[in-house]
């Protein structure tokens, strides 16, 4: 054995022990199974200017996403929704909810009334304030004496005899959420009676089991009442119904490509054999890649494999090229004069991905390092296992590669000053109709119907999401509170001058100190003359008022802490943020007021406006900020790519001079053909179409540095023919899916790839026409 030939032995056994690490590290990971993220919005960018409200965005929507509400309409309601409550709670062995309220006695422990009885005498309404205000409250005594000797009533002539808390719990019950027979229903718009049932998640509303066995058992009791009608919302539903599509999709559109490609790739080669080996390049990257993010990492974004799997896929080109090689070279086969072009497709690959490491922005570090990991195994793999490979040679091979060369090589290339011209109309063309689009629908799977029904429902609950709320900071908890008082005085206000929106607001239910002061204030004016002539006009004994009145010595102030422990005060745990440190290294304390009903442009501005005017309250609205993220994802990924693009270009030219053009063409053309194909087509541009284009980037380096190199040889076009239609076949394909994200990216690859491979013949240098020739005959030189 010669000296090369043990050194390539030596590196092949080495490798064969990384790649077993490789496996003996992901099984180690993947014990308690695959820790992966399936949020869209968990690789948007940190908001490194507003972390505040980064915590708050999270404080928000962690509250919504392991619940779930069902709104039921039957003709028999009280059976059904009875029965759809037991199969509720029976699946999946019990194990599918820790919580599910239904009925009325479900919420009975919310009754505030016991923890808020010493707290009552700073608690009062806006109308009792005024009618104390108005006359020290002699309005008030007719409307006690009738509670007091109502049948239905629970006086507390001491205690409360003009009843001030069951008012004001009464003032802050807004809920169109009632009692009937047992239940806890709503109202429908048409008046239709619905049963409500909220049920809370044992694991995350992304397990695929909580997923099944709540489909499952919704299924089941559709089949059983078919009269009755669903109204569902919860963040569950729009994960199951984008992994069902996930699931069709990749048993059509998946599976049809794959098959496509396994028959094309068998045609070629004739071997089942050669089939599986092309294949072992893509194993090899993955063993690498994935165990590597997990450990960098802790866990896998699914996009981050699916996208990563498919730019590891660009490693399948290196086993096509030497085994199209070998099968036109026959016996004179070497590895040599192919590893220029292979280690050059590798570097200017690694360098269009590594360029997105370099963003900050975790998603895309992901990404990149995922892609750069798995490029890097794959291409060892080919080069160091492939070649060593005893795989059949079937005489069809060479044939058809000179055929296709026959029938595809140009008799004339394109000049470089025409190409020129053409880029110069492409990018005009592109500036002049190109647009973007940042919207969050391209984050969003779930059908037009699903998002109108979750609209729907949260409108008859009366519910926000916190999708826009008002971020308010101060020192210290008085101040805060005041603050949440005054911004909802702002508000009320501008509600009253035609501003329709809602909100909920904490200082509503732990109101200001100041203001538990003039209550208490208040409601000392109240237990003097009014007291006694509500005491006398009752009939009760006078000493009645003197207890009463010892009732208002060391009354507490309510304060948030006791508001939030309380059952009642669960609601508003997601408003309050507590301390949080400052850009000056100060802790200071935060809450949010959420709104609803925010609908125009123009109540987002008024309500900017209301924010603008104090330094400590700012307004978010998170789909406009998360759409922002998202077009500043896109911005940085056009940066990168183009950094990436021109220093790669720099590095052709110095290898291959004044041929250099001929190099970038195929992959600059593509881009800029695509990216007119969008502007004239009226496609706007995306986060999503634009990853895909870093797909186009490295299939057509790698087609025009293999044509470069070996120009003359129809091998290498066999070759990149092959490796441009088998990723049109997996990725492009993909265009014609009904997930947005996966949409534009397929939308993308079909179209930048199509360019690739119809550019790559017109600008190679031109060589002399071929004739066929049998198996084993050697290619002319270069």
């Amino acid at each position: 054995m010669t000296r090369p030939a043990a050194l390539g032995t030596q590196l092949a056994r080495l490798w064969g022990l990384a790649l077993l690490a490789g496996v003996l590290s992901l099984a180690w990971q993947l014990r308690d199974g695959l820790p992966s993220d399936t949020r869209l919005t968990a690789l948007l960018p940190q908001d490194r200017q507003h972390p505040l409200v980064e915590r708050a965005d999270a404080r928000l929507g962690r509250v919504f996403e392991d619940r779930f509400v069902l709104l039921l309409g039957a003709p028999a309601l009280h059976p059904a929704t009875t029965d759809l409550a037991e199969r509720l709670s029976a699946a999946d062995g019990g194990h599918l909810l820790t919580r599910l309220d239904w009925r009325d006695v479900d919420l009975a422990d919310n009754d505030p009334a016991a923890l808020l009885g010493p707290y009552r005498y700073r608690l009062l309404t806006p109308s009792l304030r005024q009618a104390i205000a108005q006359d020290g409250g002699h309005a008030l005594v007719q409307p006690a004496l009738a509670r007091l000797f109502s049948p239905g009533g629970d006086p507390e002539p001491v205690a409360d005899p003009f009843g001030l808390l069951d008012r004001w719990l009464a003032h802050q019950d807004d809920s169109p959420v009632a009692s009937w027979q047992g239940l806890l229903t709503v109202r429908d718009r048409d008046g239709t009676r619905r049963a409500l049932l909220i049920g809370r998640l044992a694991d995350g509303p992304y397990a695929p089991s909580a997923q099944q066995a709540l489909t499952e058992a919704l299924r089941a009791f559709a089949a059983a009442h078919p009269d009755a009608r669903l109204l569902h919302s919860g963040l569950i539903f729009h994960a199951a119904a984008g992994a069902r599509q996930a699931r069709h999709e990749i048993t059509t559109i998946g599976l049809g490509a794959f098959l496509a490609l396994i028959l094309i790739l068998l045609a070629v080669f004739r071997s089942p054999r050669t089939l599986l080996a092309l294949l072992l390049p893509l194993a090899g990257g993955l063993l690498v890649a994935t165990p590597l993010t997990l450990a960098l990492f802790g866990r896998l974004h699914l996009l981050t494999l699916a996208f990563g799997a498919s730019l590891i896929g660009v490693a399948i080109d290196y086993a096509l090229h030497l085994q199209c090689e070998r099968a036109v070279q026959g016996q004179g086969f070497r590895l040599r004069p192919l590893l220029p072009g292979l280690a050059l497709g590798l570097v200017s690959s690694l360098a269009a991905y590594l360029a997105l490491a370099l963003a900050p922005m975790p998603g895309l570090r992901q990404m990149a390092l995922f892609a750069a990991a798995g490029l890097t195994g794959a291409w060892l793999t080919g080069v160091l296992w492939l070649p060593r490979l005893a795989l059949p040679v079937h005489p069809a091979t060479a044939r058809i590669a000179a055929r296709w060369w026959t029938l595809t090589t140009p008799r004339r290339t394109l000049a470089p000053g025409w190409l020129a011209v053409a880029a110069l109309v492409l990018l005009g063309v592109t500036a002049w109709r190109l647009t973007a689009d940042d919207s969050l629908r391209l984050l969003n799977p779930s059908s037009a119907a699903q998002l109108a029904e979750e609209r729907r429902v949260q409108s008859l609950l009366g519910r926000d999401t916190g999708s826009r709320y008002f971020l308010v900071t101060a020192d210290d908890e008085p101040a805060l509170l005041e603050r949440l008082a005054e911004l909802g005085q702002r508000l009320d206000t501008a509600s009253a001058d035609g501003l329709t929106i809602g909100y909920r607001n904490l200082a509503d239910h732990v109101p200001p100190p100041r203001i538990q002061d003039a209550n208490l204030a208040a409601v000392r004016r109240l237990y003097g003359e009014p007291l006694a002539t509500l005491v006398e006009r009752a009939g009760l004994p006078g000493s009645v008022i003197a207890k009463a009145r010892a009732t208002l010595d060391s009354v507490p102030r309510l304060d948030v802490a006791t508001w939030l422990d309380a059952p009642a005060g669960t609601a508003d745990r997601r408003l309050w943020l507590g301390p949080v440190t400052a850009d000056d290294g100060t802790t200071r304390l935060a809450a949010t007021l959420v709104l609803n009903g925010v609908d125009s442009a123009a109540e987002g501005r008024r309500l900017a406006a209301l924010a603008d005017a104090r330094p400590d309250v700012c307004y978010v609205d998170r789909v406009a900020r998360l759409s922002r993220l998202l077009g500043e994802l896109r911005r940085h990924v056009s940066l990168w790519v183009g950094l990436a693009l021109a220093l790669l270009t720099a590095g052709l030219v110095l290898r291959y001079r004044r041929q250099a053009w001929r190099v970038v063409t195929p992959a600059l053309g593509a881009l800029l053909g695509t990216l007119a194909v969008y502007a004239v087509a009226g496609v706007p541009l995306n986060v999503f179409s634009q990853l895909g284009m870093l797909l186009v980037l490295g299939i057509g380096l790698d087609a025009g540095i293999f044509s470069a190199e070996h120009a003359r040889r129809p091998a290498t076009w066999l070759a990149v023919s092959l490796s441009t239609l088998t990723s049109v076949l997996a990725f492009g394909l993909l265009a014609f899916s009904a997930t947005p994200a996966l949409h534009y990216l397929g939308l993308t690859c079909l179209i930048g790839l199509t360019l690739v491979g119809l550019l790559v013949p017109w600008v190679r240098p031109a060589p002399p026409r071929i004739k066929e020739r049998p198996h084993g005959e050697p290619c002319p030189a270069r």
